[in-house]
């Protein structure tokens, strides 16, 4: 039986056609609620960033933000964090100072770049977000990079990083995580905090950075807006998120 259900943020339950969550979804987030089901968010983003999207008015049990890789409860405070590897974070941090690649670091206290692209511009404009401030490393931990460019150029990136991979979400742009992370590794560590399984969970998405939990859960949604991909390996393929895509998939399984 489904006690907890994770989320996507972008183009799952922020609609970038019209940069808010669709009031269908409001609604069915809230009989979920009520309906006593936990509530999660699954995303790539950090808490600064989520703070200004349109989802920082809605109540949710946890946060498993950059991709797992740092999480937290319903109140914001920290549950568990994976951070990268030192050393891979070292080498990081040279090629960040080399400037080659355009390259956002993310640590606790939120991201900032080394330099800006038109790349950078339309994979941040792509996602309804504003480009990072630019900003220098001084020794944190980062639990996440994003580096812009050539998709075939930045595959390389993970050559000389053995602790880490690389989770896709842009044509332009792709986080750089712990080998070991994942939204599905903070998923599973999640519902190993709350005495649950992955039998107990499912999960909603649309892009390439969502398919490994799709395909863990219970029960795996894909969006009707999502990538073909995912929608191939989903045990559910609901409608486009501006056509009451969260609100239908919830109705079709009972939840509400």
């Amino acid at each position: 039986m489904v006690k907890t259900i994770f989320f996507d943020v972008d183009r799952t339950l922020v609609s970038h056609k019209t940069d808010s969550v669709p009031e269908s979804t409001r609604k069915a987030l809230k009989l979920l609620h009520e309906n006593g089901y936990k509530l999660v968010l699954a995303t790539g983003r950090d808490m600064s960033q989520l703070k200004k999207l349109p989802v920082k008015d809605l109540k949710f049990d946890g946060y498993l933000t950059m991709n797992g890789q740092l999480c937290l409860d319903g109140d914001g405070k920290e549950i568990f964090g994976n951070p990268i590897d030192e050393k891979d974070t070292e080498k990081m941090v040279q090629l960040i100072k080399e400037k080659t690649v355009p390259i956002t670091t993310i640590g606790k206290e939120g991201p900032y770049i080394n330099f800006v692209t038109d790349e950078v511009v339309a994979a941040q404009k792509a996602v309804s977000s504003k480009v990072a401030p630019v900003g220098e490393y001084h020794g944190e931990k980062v639990y996440q990079f994003i580096a812009y460019g050539d998709r075939e150029k930045l595959k390389n990136l993970v050559n000389d990083l053995p602790n880490c991979k690389l989770s896709w979400w842009n044509e332009y742009a792709v986080d750089i995580i712990s080998k070991d992370g994942g939204k599905l590794a903070g998923i599973e560590k999640y519902l190993e905090l709350q005495g649950q399984t992955l039998a107990d969970a499912m999960a909603f998405g649309d892009g390439e950075n969502d398919l490994e939990m799709l395909k863990a859960v219970k029960i795996g949604v894909a969006m009707g807006n999502g990538e073909k991909q995912v929608k191939h390996i989903a045990d559910y393929v609901t409608t486009d998120i501006d056509a009451d895509g969260i609100f239908n998939a919830c109705k079709h399984y009972k939840l509400i």
